[in-house]
């Protein structure tokens, strides 16, 4: 899951409306708010609605085109899937109320309830998830989760447009779906957990188009009553859904605009719940006060992460082409001070896969920082005197701001003069997953699944390259690392899937198509009277299990 995130200046000066209003807020913001030791109080406290921030609209509400950590939780309060995970990461019946795997591993079978409907108020079927499953593999929705799907039976002719329907899934009856894989495929339940796998309704989404992400009809605890793009996004309560009993929000209220220094404020003065639910988490500038104050600290919820923060370097792009050019970007980059600069909240990282992620090798040494070393192999490149190039940051993450100046500092050294290119999360999102767009960017990755295959083989292995919305935004295509991750994926032996994965991992390693920078923790800072936060390592953010206690 990718973290948030014609030439312009890094900085852009001109303020339009929208701006203007973000910094009117901000000056009343300081000119008012509290000091000393006293609490918060809460700005509406008679009503048990949930007051979030984001820093800017979501790309998409549509559980077949979003796909960051700010914009899947709000999915799963909009829709309902087959399977979801407890709080120990084991899958559990969800829409399904069972479901079976055939002997030889290639057929899962799901009985779906019966009591579940959309919130235009008809009843779901297995028609609905079969369907919804093939627009994933449609082209012309152009949805990133599409290579996790492509192993059911058909998927690759009805793609190549050689069929006109994905043959490996049948709907005998309305509460029966049967999935038919090409091969077994160990991972393949976590990916029916993903919220490409939700359902959607046909007729609406034919209805709306490509506006269906705007206005979206699912099946979840609660619905978009109202988004303002650029300053505000309702959602209400479904008093339809199944489990509305269990529910204790009334609605979720978000805050469009501004960034994380001006959301601290407002959490500071009671006016959110949550001090940031971005990846970030606590603000950079805020962090070390925060943990160190006595009160503050007892509000923090701490996790480590399976997830990577790296520089993405684009493979198909001079002159990142050259293998040396990115090694020698690697060992220019000081990767334990950008830890130290965000105040040490990530490990060191040596590889791809993070610390609790099954395959994790300890053994792999990576990138030491080697300033002339990486003049030695610009040299040998073809570059003795350097380059110009663009990185591409998240404007309103102050760890991005950080990163991408350490960068061009520790580059600048070496002779590499980078020009730092800021833009909104979703912004980059599509910009990096589109083919030969950018050669040089800040990326994160969190898991979706506990499984090495949701590192490896989604973001590296070059059979997963699209024109757009590609996973792989490094383009990065080595014919041994296919290899090794497509036996790995049909493998149903896990001692030999984690040695498969350990050599493609070396090999990458060896290949530098990223700078591996650090693994992440979270650390979410919120109010005392919200509660049922819990942190997951999928989910970090469940909005469905909060509610507000005065």
């Amino acid at each position: 899951m990718k973290g948030t995130q014609a030439r312009k200046p890094a900085v852009d000066t001109a303020l339009g409306p929208l701006s203007l209003a973000w910094v009117c807020l901000a000056v009343l913001v300081l000119g008012v708010s509290c000091t000393g030791d006293a609490p918060p109080r809460r700005q509406h406290p008679e009503e048990n609605v949930l007051r979030i921030a984001v820093p800017s609209d979501p790309r998409s509400l549509d559980p077949a085109i979003a796909y960051d950590v700010v914009t899947w939780p709000l999915v799963r309060t909009l829709f309902h899937g087959l399977v979801d995970y407890d709080d120990d990461l084991n899958l559990v019946p969800w829409h399904a109320r069972s479901w079976s795997i055939s002997e030889d591993g290639r057929t899962i079978t799901f009985k779906l309830r019966r009591d579940i409907r959309f919130t235009n108020g008809r009843s779901i079927t297995s028609r609905d998830f079969a369907w919804s499953l093939e627009r994933i593999l449609d082209p012309a929705t152009k949805s990133p989760g599409q290579g996790f799907y492509r192993n059911i039976a058909g998927a690759r002719a009805f793609q190549d447009g050689s069929a006109d329907r994905v043959t490996g899934l049948r709907t005998p009856d309305p509460e029966t779906l049967l999935i038919e894989l090409v091969h077994p495929d160990l991972p393949f339940l976590y990916c029916m957990a993903m919220p490409f796998a939700y359902a959607v309704p046909r007729e609406e989404v034919e209805r709306r188009g490509e506006t269906f992400g705007r206005h979206p009809v699912g099946a979840g605890p609660f619905v978009l009553a109202d988004w303002q793009r650029g300053t505000r996004m309702r959602l209400e309560k479904n008093p339809a859904y199944y489990l509305a009993d269990e529910i204790r929000l009334e609605a979720i209220e978000l805050m469009v605009g501004g960034d994380e220094t001006l959301h601290m404020m407002m959490f500071e003065r009671g006016e959110l719940d949550i001090a940031s639910v971005t990846s970030t988490g606590i603000p950079d500038a805020d962090f070390i006060r925060v943990m160190k104050d006595p009160v503050l600290s007892q509000r923090v919820a701490h996790q480590p992460l399976n997830a990577i923060q790296y520089l993405s370097m684009n493979t198909e792009m001079a002159p990142f082409d050259r293998v040396n050019v990115r090694r020698a970007v690697n060992h220019a980059i000081d990767r334990q001070r950008i830890v130290n600069l965000i105040s040490d909240r990530g490990i060191l990282a040596r590889g791809v896969l993070p610390p609790g992620m099954p395959g994790f090798n300890e053994a792999l040494e990576g990138y030491d920082h080697d300033p002339e070393k990486a003049r030695r192999l610009l040299a040998e490149a073809g570059y003795p005197d350097g380059f110009t190039t663009e990185l591409m940051i998240t404007a309103q993450s102050g760890i991005d701001t950080k990163i991408g100046q350490a960068v061009q500092q520790d580059l600048g050294e070496v002779g590499i003069t980078v020009e730092i290119r800021p833009v909104t999360g979703s912004t980059r999102i599509e910009a990096t997953g589109r083919r030969g767009a950018v050669p040089f960017s800040t990326f994160g990755w969190y898991q979706d699944y506990p499984d090495p295959s949701n590192f490896l083989d989604v973001l590296l292995n070059g059979n997963r390259i699209t024109e757009v919305n590609s996973t792989n935004v490094a383009f990065y295509d080595n014919a041994s690392v296919n290899a090794l991750l497509n036996e790995a994926s049909t493998s149903t032996d896990q001692d030999l899937r984690l040695a498969l994965y350990r050599e493609a991992e070396r090999l990458v390693v060896e290949d530098a198509p990223w700078v591996f920078l650090y693994y992440p923790q979270m650390y979410l800072l919120r109010q005392p009277w919200l509660k049922g936060l819990k942190l997951n390592p999928v989910w970090p953010i469940r909005y469905e299990l909060m509610w507000i206690e005065p």
